[in-house]
């Protein structure tokens, strides 16, 4: 069915007068008569009792018109969602742990963004688990992880480093000292359990323990203690004096890599971005 005959046949309902109709839908009161017309002959009823100034719906018009409201409404809903599905195809979804995102990895997306033409980006946060679930189902285009994913329908490619340093505000501290200090904890290190972090770290129950870089930085600052930070994110404190290493903790280096799906259907706009040097921060002490 026509739907032009059925938002005639509203306006004419709502209007009760074939002219004022005509004039709402910038069509002349001769094709507004004949798509009414139409539409009584389509559905096999009258839809309107025409009286002189009097248009009154008929009883099929009256069990006729929230149908016809239902059908443009629910025609309406789906043009909207193939809209914004066609607009997804060019949108490009990427996820990082909450950490990354506040070292600089937005800075990085900068650069290829503005040489992009009608691209839009949607920038999600999560933990290694949920991205690469996103990943899987489609949700994300792109997941920047600190630990490869070994799921075979996903490609890994490490495209940086960064290190991590523990760290306190209190100067002169080695490691045999560390068992009076408190311990701030970052979440992402789910795999630093190795030789190279002190046991008395590993064995103590943190005092704040976080996704965040910036929260644990804060609670560093504030309350003391020691954690291990990305050592260009905190290079400004330490060239102040806010912050010192701890003598004799080995300094961490942290892997960047870059996760998609297989044959991923924005394979294009990823080797652009991919083909970018991936640098979080560039300060250094």
């Amino acid at each position: 069915m026509d739907t032009d005959l059925l938002r005639t046949f509203i306006e004419v309902s709502k209007t009760r007068h074939f002219g004022r109709a005509a004039e709402n839908l910038y069509l002349t009161q001769s094709a507004v008569s004949f798509r009414i017309r139409q539409l009584e002959q389509q559905l096999g009823v009258s839809l309107f009792a025409r009286h002189r100034n009097n248009i009154q719906l008929t009883q099929s018009g009256e069990h006729l018109l929230p149908y016809a409201e239902t059908i443009l409404q629910t025609l309406g809903r789906a043009k909207q969602t193939l809209a914004k599905d066609d607009a997804m195809q060019h949108q490009l979804v990427i996820g990082a742990p909450q950490a990354c995102w506040e070292m600089g990895l937005q800075q990085w997306l900068d650069g290829w963004f503005s040489e992009q033409q009608d691209q839009a980006m949607r920038l999600e946060t999560g933990n290694r688990e949920q991205l690469c679930r996103q990943l899987l189902e489609r949700a994300l285009d792109l997941a920047v992880m600190t630990e490869p994913s070994k799921i075979d329908e996903v490609t890994v490619r490490q495209v940086g480093e960064f290190q991590l340093c523990l760290v306190s505000r209190t100067p002169r501290l080695n490691t045999s000292m560390l068992n009076e200090q408190a311990v701030i904890w970052l979440d992402w290190s789910t795999n630093m359990g190795s030789a190279n972090v002190p046991a008395e770290l590993l064995q103590r129950m943190p005092t704040l323990q976080t996704s965040s870089v910036q929260q644990a930085l804060h609670h560093l600052l504030k309350h003391g203690g020691v954690a291990y930070l990305p050592r260009h994110f905190i290079a400004s404190h330490l060239k102040n004096g806010e912050l010192h290493f701890v003598d004799g903790a080995q300094v961490l280096p942290r892997p960047i890599y870059l996760a998609y799906r297989n044959g991923s259907e924005q394979q294009p706009q990823l080797e652009a971005l991919l083909n970018r040097p991936l640098r979080l921060g560039t300060q250094t002490v």
